[in-house]
């Protein structure tokens, strides 16, 4: 039995759907499975146990249409029982359209409907679990029936990244030291705590823990990165090691791997500390909701939204019209302040630093 499964980006969403992966050869291990994601991705489906083959949808093809035609044609030689397409975007569809499957599944489009066999309606409930991953199992059902689902996803390191990183962090900190990652910027600025706030909190992570801090950033965001740091306290700017700043996502998956917790913007970097099994405590921007990323476990995987404390401030059917008003993005993001979830930061941090 083959599957094809399509998910191209974005980084959350290709880690993510590894689920679908994971659960199809749980229930049998004998199915081989086809993964097709962007080539930016694919650092965290690297090694991946649950996928037999990655097909790479490389960025030249939004260019190239020649090229992107030629990629289609190589599906019409390959041939599927079922494809999962998660993505539900027009490149995606028309991988759907070229390649021979029996049963064709992906979310219902009345403009998309007829080139699948299965057109599901999304769920919107969340029955306490998170929609992103209830919208996958969703894909799972036409295949799997009512079989139990796992819920979680897992980053696969090898033991070189492992120790390589390991020896790296011990020549500029020292043996057995605590360490805490802070996810310190967004993707964008709508997605990033403010500074002000965000020194508060790192503050807040050292003094309850009196751990060493790494701060997770993209290069082009150092000079912003500069400005945060002059806001927090003196004492926690000894104890931030800029020398072990990620330089590439595995990097980041490796450095991530020897800390106790990551705070901070919710995002890629708090999903893949999730698949690492570590700790997290993400700060949403109001932009987002959470039912779509997120499932409490206290003390473990703990978020927090300006709605849990003003509810029904933000309106997320509004969501476009928001993004079109940064000042009043900024309004509502300004209402969050640290001090409204002081205690369940600090619970939060008592429990990771003893786990």
């Amino acid at each position: 039995m083959k599957v094809l499964i399509i998910q191209q980006k974005m980084i959350g969403d290709v880690l993510l759907s590894t689920i679908l992966c994971k659960n199809l050869k749980l229930w049998n291990p004998e199915i081989t499975v086809d993964f097709v994601a962007n080539h930016h991705t694919l650092d965290v489906i690297k090694g991946n146990p649950y996928i037999d083959n990655i097909i790479v949808f490389e960025e030249s093809f939004k260019k190239n249409k020649l090229e992107f035609f030629r990629f289609l044609k190589g599906f019409q030689k390959k041939k599927y029982d079922f494809l999962i397409d998660a993505y539900g975007k027009s490149e995606s569809n028309l991988i759907t359209l070229f390649t021979p499957a029996k049963k064709k599944i992906a979310f219902y489009k009345y403009y998309t409907q007829f080139f699948y066999t299965h057109p599901l309606i999304i769920v919107k409930e969340t029955q306490g679990l998170q929609l992103s991953i209830i919208h996958r199992f969703s894909l799972l059902e036409p295949i799997m029936g009512d079989f139990k689902k796992v819920t979680d996803y897992d980053i696969f390191l090898s033991e070189v990244e492992i120790e390589t990183t390991r020896k790296r962090i011990e020549g500029e900190i020292g043996k057995g030291k605590k360490i805490i990652m802070i996810s310190a910027m967004g993707s964008s600025w709508e997605k990033t705590y403010p500074f002000k706030y965000m020194a508060k909190l790192i503050d807040t992570a050292h003094e309850k823990t009196q751990a060493n801090i790494i701060l997770n950033f993209m290069p082009d965001q150092k000079i912003h990165i500069d400005e945060l740091i002059k806001m927090v306290s003196e004492k926690t700017k000894t104890a931030i090691s800029l020398s072990l700043t990620p330089k590439s996502l595995r990097d980041y998956m490796a450095t991530c791997f020897h800390c106790f917790a990551v705070i901070g913007n919710e995002g890629g970097a708090i999903n893949i500390a999730k698949g690492l099994s570590k700790q997290t405590f993400a700060i949403f921007s109001p932009l987002v909701n959470p039912i779509g990323w997120h499932t409490e476990i206290p003390l473990k995987n703990m978020a927090v939204h300006l709605n849990d404390f003003f509810p029904n401030e933000v309106d997320h059917k509004n969501r476009k019209k928001l993004r079109k008003d940064p000042k009043h993005l900024l309004d509502l993001y300004l209402k969050l302040k640290p001090s409204l979830f002081e205690t369940e930061l600090s619970n939060f941090l008592k429990n990771a630093v003893q786990s």
